[in-house]
């Protein structure tokens, strides 16, 4: 958070956002928050009125916590403008990647949480960071 706060160029008091847990998003599903692996199907990118949107389609694969989620769900990525704080880019989305996206779904999308998802290197989520998603493992297993 302290690099988003330093790379703003308006006070940071615009930049700040409500902490939100990990924890609060594994076990958010009644309340929108979701966790889950996603494949990058395709992603567009347009410009409407001074921001830069990027639509990805995601194939989700394992889900995190309670949450029913379709096989394929659209991901909001704004580049910049809008209410992206700072202007900082939520993801570069390619095809074929793989992202853990911590996020909160309306009835149509999934608007990612800028500092906690991640894109995955062959698929791989750090032990550390998998411990906190899914409580119930122990170390070892």
């Amino acid at each position: 958070m302290l690099v988003a706060l330093l790379a703003c160029s308006v006070p940071a008091s615009a930049c700040d956002i409500p902490p939100v847990t990990i924890a609060d998003y594994v076990h958010g599903a009644a309340n929108g928050r979701v966790v889950f692996v996603g494949s990058v199907v395709s992603s567009a990118t347009q410009k409407t009125g001074g921001v830069v949107i990027e639509d990805v389609t995601v194939r989700v694969g394992r889900v995190f916590g309670n949450s029913n989620l379709p096989p394929t769900l659209p991901v909001l990525n704004r580049i910049t403008g809008g209410m992206n704080p700072c202007g900082i880019r939520d993801f570069s989305a390619g095809t074929g990647d793989q992202w853990l996206i911590f996020g909160q779904r309306d009835a149509e999308r999934v608007y990612p949480n800028l500092h906690l998802s991640r894109k995955l290197v062959n698929g791989h989520i750090d032990q550390s960071l998998l411990r906190q998603i899914t409580p119930s493992l122990r170390s070892g297993k």
